[in-house]
Order: structure tokens, then sequence, then C-alpha cells
């Protein structure tokens, strides 16, 4: 299958989610509350990060898995080429635009944070003003994908199916005990002790925030090869209704369980696209594929990238001037992202086809 239908609108749906997060709704809600923590998830940027890691665990598995039946292996060198002529196009621009805001004094000037994001490290920068930064906030999420392509590309090269599967199901406990230990563990800064949460976004560490693309990538290999019939299991309305429910999670999810709250909402959105790619012809996967909803998907890379320029992480950061502010920062993400995919983007990813096996919805 060449292009999965429907996989684009889900990426429409997860970049809104971001936005909406960084446009500060969630201000609106008490901290701490049933609303915030439960209800608002569901609506959030984190729930829409959960699918794009969900959705990029499911292809690249795909990918990989269609190159090897052809081919008797994966070809790491074109494997890299291909994942960095998709990541590239758009956020060299953005990090040249972000380095001259920060000589002009638009934003706050972080170079130790900017070199982190452009070598893919951004999810373990310490949450300390000499290194974060609002603007690359964002990055995180496409540090852990990376780190996740190496490993991924290491294990398929050197493990068989089935020692891919423990490792699979190694990482995942792993990434439980992660959720549950990591945040409260002691750290001694100048005399002062913390717990490690309040000095690093720990669930941003590549132990537990790969554990949705793990989820995806263990569907994607259960798909492949039909195991028990799963994609005769997955046709039709009601395991779509299961899906669902489970995608659902945040909303009904016991407060002793929160801390897993991406490993349930994320094992909900692979369903869902597990779903997805076993009925290609269903009504809802139509919607999905309604011209705006597609494209919106298709540029959705180049948005998430932009949106953390103009957006960042929320409304209340400073310095700004008049390109943060609403509605300015929502057209302004929106125009530029298509620009770039028009102008840019497009040229560039045509060079893909150099070293490409099989191609899967362009990743």
């Amino acid at each position: 299958m060449k292009y999965i239908k429907g996989f684009d609108g889900l990426r429409c749906y997860s970049i809104l989610l971001v936005i909406i997060t960084h446009l500060g709704i969630a201000n609106n809600f008490e901290v701490g509350s049933y609303l915030r923590d439960h209800v608002f998830y569901f609506f959030s940027g984190s729930a829409g990060v959960n699918i794009f890691f969900a959705i990029s665990g499911f292809l690249i598995t795909t990918l990989i898995l269609n190159e090897i039946s052809q081919t008797g292996k994966l070809n790491v060198k074109y494997f890299f080429f291909r994942r960095f002529l998709r990541l590239l196009p758009p956020i060299i621009p953005f990090y040249i635009a972000l380095f001259i805001f920060m000589k002009l004094g638009y934003v706050r000037n972080t170079t130790i944070g900017l070199l982190a994001s452009v070598f893919y490290l951004f999810n373990f920068v310490p949450k300390a003003k000499i290194a974060f930064s609002t603007e690359l906030s964002h990055t995180w999420s496409l540090a852990v994908e990376e780190q996740f392509y190496i490993l991924w590309a290491f294990v398929f090269s050197y493990f068989n199916e089935n020692k891919r599967y423990l490792i699979i199901f190694f990482l995942l406990i792993l990434c439980i005990i992660g959720y549950f230990v990591l945040p409260s563990i002691p750290v001694i800064i100048k005399e002062q002790q913390y717990q490690l949460e309040e000095v690093f976004f720990v669930i941003r560490w590549t132990i537990p925030a790969i554990a949705p693309i793990l989820l995806g990538a263990l569907f994607a290999t259960l798909n492949f090869n039909n195991y028990k019939n799963i994609r005769i299991r997955f046709s039709g309305l009601k395991p779509g209704i299961i899906s669902f429910v489970v995608f659902l999670s945040p909303f009904y999810l016991n407060d002793s369980l929160m801390p897993l709250i991406k490993l349930f909402h994320g094992l909900g959105a692979t369903l869902i696209l597990l779903w997805i790619y076993n009925n290609q012809s269903s009504g809802i996967i139509k919607v999905l594929e309604w011209f705006p909803i597609k494209y919106i998907g298709v540029i959705s890379y180049g948005l998430y990238i932009w949106q953390g320029f103009f957006l960042r992480s929320g409304p209340n950061a400073t310095p700004k001037i008049w390109v943060h502010e609403f509605p300015y920062n929502v057209i302004l993400a929106f125009l530029v992202a298509i620009l770039s995919y028009e102008l840019f983007e497009k040229k560039v990813l045509r060079l893909k086809r150099k070293y490409k096996i099989t191609t899967t919805n362009k990743t």
C-alpha cells in the first residue's frame, strides 16, 4: 500500500491540538482539576504529539518491513538519507529565522538550547533558562523521533523478528517504570535537594517518551505479518468503536494510572491507525480525506515547526513582538508553512525517490 488514506486527516487533528494548546486554552482550567488533567488532555498538544508518535512508529516500521520483504535487508544509509530529506527542509529555515530573532533581541538568546535542538537532544535540556527556550520547546518531540530512528535502524539491522518483539516489550516495560519512577528521583543541586521532574522534563526523555512510537511499531509489525488474522479482526465498525473507546482513556483513567496517560492514549491512537489501515473504504476515511483536512495534514510537519516560532509554548512567553500576538501568530504559522511546503519542501522531497525502496504516506 503506497498511500494510506486517513492518516493525513489524523495529522491535521494532531497539529490543531498543538496549536490550541499553545494558544493558552488550558489556562482557562484550574490546575489539578479533572477538567484540565482528564478532559482537556484529550484536546491537548500532548494528545496531538501522542498521535504523531503513533503514526511515526506505525509508518516507519511498515516502511522498513516492506523494504526488507522486497530486498532482504534494510539499507541503513538510504534510510537515513530519506529521514533527513524529510526532516531538514522546514527546520533549517526555522533555525535561521530563530537565530536572527535572537540576535535582534526579539526572543531570548539561548545558544545551548539552540545547539541541543540542532543535534536532536532538546528532550534532555533542563528547565533552567540558560538552556531552555520556549521557541524551541516543541523540538523535543523531533529529538525523540530521531533517537528512535537511530535505535530502530540498529534493531532491524542486527536482530530477527522474535528478538525485535522482545526488545519492544522490554522497552515498553522500561517506559512504564520510567513514568512512575523518574519524576520523583532526588537530585542535589548546590546543596539543595529537588525531585528530578523539577529540574528536567523527564517525560520527554527517550525513555519513557518513545512509548507511543513503540506501540505504533508493534502493531505495524503485527499488521504486516497479519498475526492471528489481525487485519480481518480490525475490519468493520465494532473494532473501530473499541479503538475509539481506548482512545478516550483520558476521560475515564483512574488518578492512580494518570502517570501512564500517554501510554493508554497512545495505545488508543495506534488501534485507530490499525483500524484505518484495514478499512480504507469507510465513510469516516472519506471525511478524513476531505481536501482541507488532508492538506493541513500534508503540511503538518512544517506547521508544527513554524507554530513554535510564532505561537511558542504559550501566550505569556517573553520577550515578544507583534508576530507573536493572536491572530497574527496563527495566520503567519499557516502562511509560512504553506509557502515552505509549496515552494521548497516539495522540491526537496522529490529527491527521496533516489533513495526509496517503497513509500508510505511520505514518511
